[in-house]
């Protein structure tokens, strides 16, 4: 009974019906005895909690694996601890906690490492995957090549299928189509073989991300189709969320900017459904993109001001569902900012309107006056021609002073005003630039290209390092082959054709 129903529980997940699969692993936990047979107890027990992981809950899915890391502890087994800290990571990752999930994947590499065990690819596949997500795509690629060694020597083909997949999605990041359906067709060729119906539907999402950045509408479009109809409707949220999201970014591309609206709106909502923290960024930012185009740029801003300022809490993010949502608490804001300030000017007048009664009960009484003491003195205020060529020369020099002045700032089209000498570098971020500032925790945000704000920055003291950043050299710490290191420890990527541009500079520093 306990092997039947696992095996009935698995076939549903293969499948992507979660709820089904857990009623039937639950079904197997019953019929078992721990004490006797504790390594398929444990099997159960783990696949329940990765089913609890994909349903979006988190927490039971935790207590799950860190029940099964105490048990794994009491009985030594370093094995069973790695495992756990494997899927342990899994879940920090899910929660945009990244650092906690690098750190629990290298323990769990750490141990697999000394007893020379077969489970340490798919560790090193999901590390590798991590760094993606971080967009650190050299680490990411080397970890993944090294994991799909490993399983093909193990014949783990499903592991080796899906670092292939990673690394089609790292190569799509830079760009490199060729390589990245190279090994898209890898991936394809394994899961066919393997008739792995789930699996297939992240080759066609991937595929259909590839036409999408080569605007091959006719093959997006298609592929897209291939991993709908593939979907069992209502019973993998995961999925789902992820092809609302993909055919909203279709739409905006190729389609109906509405429907893309809906369509990631749809996704945000099972995400949240989910507890699935970090998917929201790039949901966030196509809505707004998707407002864009529909004409809507209040909107539009008001999402990336709005999503760029919160804080890094998933009951922050619950708050927000909808752009409605944002924008009614905008408008009542800017409504109650208007009447405050309707009130001030309102008295501000009132005073005024006194003030002028009586000043001009006093102007005529000292008109007449006035008047036969301007022409007393009319003849007498003549200004020498030298004094009067020594005022232009003091003017001119003042105008140069405020000159100089704003060449210390630029002033963003949002109004806000950027200090030079207190700005570490420039993101792009699709439509927007992010400015990070010393001391600010949140870059000020604004429309634009590097392209070009690169005009308006001194050439001498903001170079390009990477298509996405633009650096002030003097809040460089350490420069290495592929990254620099600021004076806050941030790190940020050195692209290989940006690379002349820092020599040039420091060469000319130098001499």
């Amino acid at each position: 009974m306990t092997e039947g129903h696992f095996a009935i529980g698995y076939a549903f997940y293969q499948r992507g019906i979660m709820e089904a699969a857990g009623l039937h692993y639950d079904s197997a936990l019953n019929f078992i005895d721990s004490s006797k047979d504790y390594l398929t107890y444990s099997r159960i027990k783990r696949n329940r909690g990765i089913v609890y992981q994909r349903q979006g809950e988190f927490t039971r899915a935790k207590e799950v694996f860190e029940t099964l890391f105490q048990e794994a502890q009491d009985q030594k087994n370093e094995l069973g601890q790695a495992l756990m800290y494997n899927q342990l990571g899994i879940i920090a990752q899910s929660q945009g906690n990244y650092n906690e999930a690098a750190d629990d994947f290298n323990k769990a590499i750490e141990i697999y490492s000394k007893k020379d065990s077969a489970n340490i690819a798919n560790t090193l596949m999901n590390l590798g995957t991590l760094y993606g997500r971080m967009n650190l795509i050299g680490q990411s690629n080397q970890k993944l090549l090294i994991a799909a060694e490993i399983a093909g020597n193990f014949k783990q083909w499903v592991i080796q299928a899906r670092c292939y997949n990673n690394i089609s999605v790292n190569y799509r990041k830079v760009s490199n189509l060729d390589s990245s359906n190279y090994y898209l067709s890898l991936n394809e060729q394994l899961y066919k073989k393997l008739n792995n119906r789930l699996a297939l539907i992240e080759v066609y999402q991937n595929k259909t991300s590839n036409f999408l950045i080569a605007k091959n509408a006719d093959s997006a479009y298609y592929f897209l189709e291939n991993a709908l109809s593939l979907i069992t409707p209502n019973q993998d949220l995961y999925r789902e969320s992820q092809l609302d999201f993909l055919r909203a970014r279709v739409e905006l591309e190729f389609g109906d900017a509405n429907l893309a609206i809906q369509y990631v709106n749809d996704a945000i909502t099972k995400a949240l459904a989910q507890n699935r923290v970090d998917d929201l960024n790039d949901h966030y930012v196509l809505l707004s993109e998707a407002y864009e185009k529909e004409g809507d740029t209040k909107a539009a801003l008001a999402i990336m001001k709005k999503w760029k300022s919160l804080d890094d809490s998933l009951e922050i993010y619950k708050s927000i569902k909808t752009i409605h949502e944002i924008t009614s608490a905008y408008d009542l804001a800017r409504s109650e900012e208007v009447i405050k300030q309707s009130q001030e000017q309102a008295t501000f007048f009132q005073k005024l309107s006194t003030r002028l009664a009586i000043g001009a009960i006093l102007f005529a009484a000292l008109s007449a006056l006035l008047y036969f003491k301007f022409r007393k003195k009319s003849n007498e205020a003549e200004l020498r021609e030298s004094e009067v060529n020594e005022l232009k020369s003091k003017i001119s020099e003042l105008q140069q002073k405020v000159k100089k002045s704003t060449e210390n700032f630029i002033t963003l089209k949002s109004k806000a005003v950027i200090p030079l000498n207190k700005l570490m570098f420039v993101q792009s971020d699709g439509p927007y630039l992010e400015f990070f500032l010393e001391n600010k925790e949140r870059p000020e945000i604004d429309r634009g290209t590097l392209r070009d704000l690169k005009t308006d920055l001194p050439i001498n003291t903001f170079i390009q390092v990477h298509r996405s950043y633009i650096i002030n050299i003097h809040f460089i710490r350490e420069v290495y082959a592929n990254r620099v290191v600021l004076q806050n420890g941030h790190e940020l990527n050195i692209s290989r054709s940006f690379k002349t541009n820092m020599d040039e500079i420091f060469q000319a520093k130098a001499s």
